[in-house]
């Protein structure tokens, strides 16, 4: 079992002018004040899902990618997760918890 790096101390919460469409094949993001739209697979909306149900750990998205995919290799999960959420932050898509949006 190969251990992934150190977890994300915090994660990030979608912003709350975010809106998700839910698509056969994955989601579209939007957001209401930038206008940014942005596309997910379907292992991205697992992640965006369990983002806003509450996930409180990098674990809990990875479990959560997990379940609907036994057989995927954790570390690449682990790698997938990060990414995502990088690329959520440099979109304005997700915030630190706690941030005023006003």
């Amino acid at each position: 079992m190969i251990i992934p790096e150190p977890a994300m101390t915090v994660l990030p919460v979608p912003h709350p002018e975010v809106v998700a469409r839910v698509l056969p094949d994955g989601s579209v993001l939007f957001h209401a004040r930038t206008e940014v739209y942005f596309g997910l697979n379907e292992t991205g909306t697992v992640i965006w899902s369990a983002l806003a149900a509450g996930a409180s750990s990098e674990e809990a998205l990875v479990a959560a990618v997990i379940r609907q995919w036994p057989d995927a290799p954790q570390a690449d999960v682990y790698r997938h997760v990060r990414e995502l959420l990088a690329e959520l932050s440099a979109e304005g898509l997700v915030i630190d918890p706690g941030v005023s949006t006003g």
